[in-house]
């Protein structure tokens, strides 16, 4: 199977998650619940923003340090959702969290706070763990680089790769396609309560 075979295909995987068996009245209502879900939860996010920033002229500029310049924590908003509404599966979640298992690499070394994987050029890399695209651009000294926050609460950026699909606020499964190395080798980050980590350091929280 070809790469474009296998981007079209985990594409289609991450647009529908609804299972084929499931009667399509309960599909209906299903989508209907994550939507109204969805519009809430915007709907308190929005007007949380709002009342804070206009309470003290200083809460502005927290706001855009800690909101714009940082990366918003969709794990930690889900979490606390869930406590006081119940459960949202906006989030979909995965029993599969094997690091670096869909990667093939022949030599691991650290460069500066991420870790440098030798790889073949043009190899296919694989999501690790299944998240939300948090960040889609170019990062200084790593190349174009794809955020994603993982259901653990991990950051993963995934640098020097060529972007294949992927947008900004993408659902991603573990072992999906997110792109492919622009040369032989690749950076990960890894980051975890604002803390980087290497590969042996993740290793041990799983």
């Amino acid at each position: 199977m070809d790469i474009d075979s296998i981007i079209k295909k985990n594409k289609e995987k991450r647009l529908s998650y609804v299972d084929v068996k499931t009667p399509q009245k309960s599909t209906n209502s299903s989508k209907l619940k994550n939507l109204i879900s969805r519009i809430l939860i915007t709907i308190i996010l929005v007007l949380s923003s709002i009342i804070f920033i206009n309470s003290n002229p200083q809460n502005k500029e927290l706001y855009q340090k800690y909101v714009f310049d940082n990366t918003l924590s969709f794990t930690k908003i889900k979490d606390l959702y869930q406590k006081f509404f119940g459960s949202v599966d906006f989030l979909k979640k995965s029993e599969d969290t094997t690091v670096f298992k869909a990667i093939n690499y022949s030599n691991i070394e650290n460069y500066k706070n991420s870790n440098k994987l030798t790889v073949k050029e043009q190899e296919i890399i694989n999501v690790i763990t299944s998240g939300i695209v948090v960040f889609n651009g170019d990062k200084d000294d790593l190349g174009n680089t794809i955020i994603i926050q993982g259901n653990d609460g991990v950051d993963i950026w995934y640098s020097n790769i060529t972007d294949s699909d992927i947008s900004l606020y993408d659902y991603v499964e573990s072992g999906s396609v997110l792109g492919i190395s622009n040369s032989d080798y690749i950076y990960l980050t890894i980051i975890k309560d604002n803390n980087y980590l290497t590969y042996e350091e993740y290793q041990k929280l799983i």
